[in-house]
């Protein structure tokens, strides 16, 4: 089971302890992110994932949290403390 986390609870969180792995787009990304985020957009994720440190717990999101789940799996699989934020961008923006 994919561990998850609500877009509510994930905007809570002191983002200096973990590390964020935003799958949109370049150009959505530099429209609007989270400071210190990392972007490794959906077609680029596996020229990317060797760049994820393994220190701090991962939390994942895409626009919709579709395509991060599946990121979130992959992750687990290799030993990532990973977590999907549930609903992804549109979601997250709707708490600021």
């Amino acid at each position: 089971m994919v561990k998850e986390i609500s877009a509510q609870d994930f905007v809570k969180l002191d983002k200096t302890k973990i590390t964020i792995i935003d799958m949109r787009e370049e150009t959505e990304y530099s429209d609007s992110h989270f400071e210190g985020s990392i972007n490794i957009p959906v077609s680029k994720f596996w020229a990317g994932i060797d760049s994820i440190p393994k220190e701090k717990t991962v939390y994942v999101f895409c626009n919709s949290g579709y395509f991060s789940e599946e990121m979130v799996i992959l992750l687990e699989e290799r030993g990532y403390d990973a977590t999907n934020v549930l609903g992804g961008w549109e979601k997250i923006k709707s708490y600021f």
